[in-house]
């Protein structure tokens, strides 16, 4: 099928852009003709990329610098070379070029389906405000330039589901996982000599203040075994130096750098627990990455996130935003510890990790696609039903 994915910035920007470059490489590979509609392409040279111009808003400068991601503005004349002959257009945010693109494809009469990649919290943390006002305007101008406008919106948790539902958006309502990306697997890797004997906590991820690492960092601090605990808070961003100074405070010095890929893959199949306490999640892929490799995760149950349906039970949970009650938790693997590095928990995880394996929810997306290009396929919209993951 030609399938055309219009998304303000393609690239390693965020969660969402991330998601969004996997799935479009993974289709081409399975022959499809994928075209991009982008502001940003970190590949200029893609024959099927289609630039339009691009904006930085107001406010949000610096974050928006820090991540190298572009605002698309409107223009109709590369939206209609771009779905020339295109089967289905998949609009990715709720920003102001959705608004055109939606009308352009209505009007060459191509299905078109919304994403839902971005909460109004995320723009909130951007523009570093938080307010109720605020929240409403962003929920609106997201339908006003996407979700109302379309009769189709994708999701990547039935929590991103179902807070569209609350929100009451009408259209068709579907949630398929972006997928844990095939390299994260169980690898037999040697243990780093400078963990030693300590219990490692990992995070990966921007360095930004919805990720709230400071707050992990907090949480060891108070944790009872912190003499004996290393941190490792993998990545960068617009609070990687503020990290650093606050890190200071802890007795063993946490690990704040970004690390390549292939120490990624080594300190997740060696550490001995992912501690994730972002707010904002329409389904994390950080910790996703984590269950992949078989990495237990303790999780905060912000109740903006869909990331708590990663943990495998309340011991992995701690309230959002309490860093005693992180501390308690942290205190509390730290004093069973044979049991979260033995066999059988890395099996659990890796159980729990199935449901989200990436092939699985490439073929969810394909029935998917097909059922709305192929209305009358009866076969594929009774697969696309048996593959749904009930509750998750």
């Amino acid at each position: 099928m030609i399938i055309v994915f219009a998304i303000d910035s393609y690239n390693d920007a965020n969660g969402g852009t991330i998601a969004t470059k996997r799935l479009v490489e993974e289709l081409r590979k399975r022959g499809h003709e994928i075209r991009i509609v982008s502001a940003i392409h970190e590949n200029p040279s893609d024959p099927y990329f289609y630039k339009i111009p691009g904006f930085v808003l107001p406010g949000a400068e610096a974050s928006q610098e820090n991540m190298t991601f572009l605002f698309g503005k409107n223009d109709k004349k590369t939206f209609r070379k771009a779905m020339k002959g295109a089967d289905i257009v998949q609009v990715q945010f709720p920003f102001l070029m959705a608004k055109g693109v939606v009308k352009v494809a209505k009007q060459m009469g191509i299905p078109v389906v919304g994403a839902f990649h971005v909460q109004p919290q995320n723009i909130m943390a951007a523009l570093d405000k938080t307010s109720k006002l605020l929240e409403r305007i962003l929920w609106f101008s997201f339908k006003h330039f996407l979700f109302n406008r379309v009769d189709t919106i994708i999701s990547p948790s039935k929590f991103a589901s179902d807070l569209l539902l609350s929100e009451g958006i009408d259209a068709n309502h579907n949630y398929i996982s972006n997928g844990i990306p095939v390299e994260y697997v169980p690898m037999d890797y040697e243990r780093p000599d400078w963990f030693g004997d300590k219990l490692v906590l990992i995070n990966i991820g921007r360095h930004a203040d919805e990720k709230r690492q400071k707050l992990l960092i907090e949480g060891v601090k108070r944790s009872k075994y912190k003499q004996d605990i290393q941190l490792i808070l993998a990545g960068r961003g617009e609070r990687t130096e503020i990290l650093k100074e606050v890190g200071k405070e802890l007795p063993v010095a946490p690990f704040i750098e970004y690390i390549s890929f292939e120490d990624k893959l080594r300190f997740l199949n060696t550490a001995d627990l992912y501690v994730h306490g972002s707010i904002v999640e329409l389904e994390s892929l950080s910790t996703s990455e984590a269950l992949g490799c078989g990495l237990p995760c303790l999780i905060s149950d912000s109740k903006y996130s869909a990331a708590s349906q990663f943990a495998l039970d309340d011991r992995f949970l701690f309230q959002s935003d309490n860093a005693d009650d992180l501390a308690k938790k942290i205190d509390y693997w730290y004093e069973h510890r044979d049991e979260l590095r033995s066999k059988q928990m890395k099996e659990k995880v890796l159980a729990e990790a199935e449901y989200y394996r990436f092939d699985r929810s490439v073929n969810e997306y394909e029935a998917f696609i097909n059922e709305i290009v192929n209305p009358q396929n009866a076969e594929l919209k009774e697969y696309i039903l048996a593959t749904k993951r009930v509750g998750r």
